[in-house]
Order: structure tokens, then C-alpha cells, then sequence
């Protein structure tokens, strides 16, 4: 009985911790320069934001510009490697999810 409880527990926190990684968005495909995870993973969430604008050009471009304040003002803040990472979050989540956005913006 001990047994099987254990393994119920442990399967529960394993898909937990499964469905938490998927809704992050982070597929595993991570690039091993990455070292600042959560650079990337807010670079990823700002892409997200970004592509909901794709319809209204004005605040696409608006977007982009805080985007790239915000690489500017990570990198004065938390240093290039931060500053990197989140751009590169930006760009894979763009490029990985929407092809036809990432071809007009990179």
C-alpha cells in the first residue's frame, strides 16, 4: 500500500512539474548559450504580447519599441548575457510560432 501511494505521489508531481514546463512555452529546444532562463522565458512571454498586436500596426509598433527599450535597459541593468538571452527568447518564440511575423520583422 505504502508502494502505491508513493508512486501516486511521485506521478502527480511528476505531471505537475510537466504541464508547468509546457505552459511556460519553453519546448526544450533551448539554446545552450542561454544562461539567464528567466531573461529568456520573459523575452518569450513579451514575444507573446507582441504577436496578440500583429492586426494593429500602431501598437506593434509601439510594442517593438518597448521591447527594445527593454533589452537596453536589461542590459544596463543585468549585463549583456541577460540583455541576450532575452532577445533571444524574443526572437525563437516569434520565430517558432509565427512564421509570417517573423519574416516581415527579422
Amino acid at each position: 500500500m505504502k508502494h502505491l501511494l508513493k508512486y501516486i505521489f511521485l506521478s502527480t508531481i511528476f505531471t505537475i512539474f510537466a504541464m508547468s514546463v509546457t505552459a511556460c512555452g519553453d519546448r526544450g529546444n533551448v539554446s545552450p548559450y542561454v544562461k539567464d532562463r528567466k531573461a529568456y522565458s520573459l523575452g518569450r512571454e513579451h514575444a507573446r504580447r507582441i504577436m496578440a498586436l500583429r492586426d494593429d500596426e500602431a501598437s506593434l509598433q509601439d510594442g517593438l519599441l518597448d521591447v527594445r527599450a527593454r533589452i537596453t535597459n536589461i542590459n544596463d541593468r543585468l549585463g549583456a548575457q541577460a540583455s541576450a538571452d532575452y532577445e533571444r527568447g524574443f526572437v525563437d518564440c516569434i520565430t517558432e510560432e509565427d512564421d509570417s511575423l517573423a519574416k516581415v520583422l527579422f
